[in-house]
């Protein structure tokens, strides 16, 4: 496709997907600029490749360069600017992956749920005898995946709604969408144009291709879908190609599986299996040669993960639950009552139903961070609220508060900037702050 002597490219940021693209580019001859406006002193540059041109300090592009573009610039940033200004084409590492790729794709996307079934996802074809590569916005850069795959092999990738803004040619083999509720309108400007991100994953594909889509997802509902694509839609309601009830997953008429055969917990959980299942189910394999492998994942570590019991109480973490969506899927989890943790980083979200819902689904909440006041006020009048000012102190309230038998979840509604480095931070924390109970307390 790209020949070294005819095609030069310019790789702006230098953070996970940048190296791993400027690398492979000049691993294969290609004429390579990297650059970053982080100064060199804060750049991993001992991990880029010798022929790699890098420029720390600045945003730079070659006039007539192909952009290979990080997904943290923002549009309408100088280096988003610059970009379109003075590149020739300008891709995000999943279009540059999906034109070299040997193999078919799939292709995982939504506001939640997405990283579960990408990883569930590839656990299904590596039980059903498929070489696969699972990466993209989860575990590997997609770049660092490419050299090793074939024509054999089936690549699984997580796609972000950044990464997807620069997808002019993406079209993989199947196409998965979870749901889509209000996210990341601060790097959009509007939900409308963050959906429109989402559809790209779509946009490009035709006959002889999949479409897996939550059935039961009202934005999604209204989606105009390509022609000829093959769409299996699952959800809750009886009739979708793949639906649930509170006893078992059906393909159609047939019974799949029941739920209290695997390990993931929660009703989301039956959803992000639905999902899965409809990607790989009759388009790669029958049920019999991965099933051992749905029965065996153990899910993900920061969402709905168990921790310990200590005195009694179990407590999970669920630290990915970054906005009230993702947050309102732990709430619908159990039919049981549970003591909720919630509060971080304010992205300036609605929770308004996500408020409503804690007082219906949980026995309390202890509140922390920047927008314990904010949820606070839109808990119904009446219902247990603990507000406190950090995540230790969170821990501290819920373990007084809560009584043998019962369950304590970090579902956080929010992101973790400020007190924490990221999600995965906030839920090592999380879960040093149980064990220490563990420790203190006796199991």
């Amino acid at each position: 496709m790209w020949k070294a002597s005819e095609h030069r490219f310019s790789v702006l940021g230098l953070a996970r997907t940048g190296i791993a693209a400027a690398n492979w580019l000049a691993r294969h001859g290609m004429d390579v600029l990297a650059s970053d406006p982080k100064p060199a002193s804060e750049l991993p540059l001992d991990r880029l490749h010798p022929a790699v041109m890098a420029a720390p300090g600045r945003n730079e592009v070659r006039d007539g360069d192909v952009v290979i573009i990080s997904p943290g610039i923002k549009p309408n940033t100088p280096a988003w600017n610059l970009a379109h200004e003075k590149g020739s084409e300008v891709l995000s590492d999943i279009d540059l992956f999906g034109r070299l790729c040997p193999c078919p794709i799939v292709a995982i996307t939504g506001t939640d749920g997405k990283s579960t079934t990408t990883a569930l996802t590839g656990e299904l074809l590596k039980g059903a005898g498929y070489p696969t590569f699972v990466g993209g916005n989860i575990g590997l850069a997609c770049m660092e995946g490419l050299d090793d795959l074939t024509e054999q092999s089936v690549a699984v990738l997580e796609v972000s709604c950044f990464q997807l803004m620069h997808c002019p040619s993406f079209s993989p083999a199947v196409a998965l969408v979870t749901n889509i509720a209000e996210d990341h309108v601060e790097y959009h400007g509007s939900f409308e144009a963050y959906v429109e991100a989402k559809q790209r994953i779509f946009a490009n594909m035709g006959p002889g291709q999949r479409l897996v889509l939550n059935g039961d997802d009202p934005e999604i509902a209204k989606w105009k879908l390509p022609a000829g694509v093959e769409v299996r839609r699952f959800g809750w309601t009886r009739g979708h190609d793949l639906w649930a009830d509170d006893r078992a997953v059906h393909v159609g008429e047939q019974r799949h599986h029941e739920h209290a055969a695997l390990r993931l917990q929660g009703r989301h959980n039956v959803e992000n299996v639905m999902a899965a299942v409809a990607a790989v189910e009759g388009r790669f394999a029958p049920a019999d040669r991965y099933m051992a492998a749905l029965r065996e994942f153990p899910g993900l570590e920061h969402r709905m993960e168990f921790v310990a019991t200590v005195q009694g109480v179990s407590w999970y973490n669920d630290s990915k639950a970054t906005n009230p969506h993702a947050a309102t899927a732990v709430l619908n989890a159990f039919p049981e009552r549970f003591w909720l943790l919630a509060g971080g980083y304010e992205k300036g979200s609605d929770f308004a139903e996500f408020g409503r819902l804690v007082g219906e689904k949980t026995l309390g909440a202890v509140l922390f961070g920047v927008t314990k006041q904010r949820i606070a006020d839109t808990i119904p009048g009446g219902h247990p609220v603990h507000i406190v000012e950090n995540l230790p102190q969170a821990v501290e309230k819920a373990a007084e508060l809560a009584r043998p038998g019962e369950r304590v979840i970090l579902a956080p509604a929010c992101a973790s900037f400020g007190e924490f480095k990221d999600f995965e931070h906030r839920g090592k924390v999380f879960k040093d702050l149980v064990r220490h109970l563990a420790e203190t307390r006796g199991a």
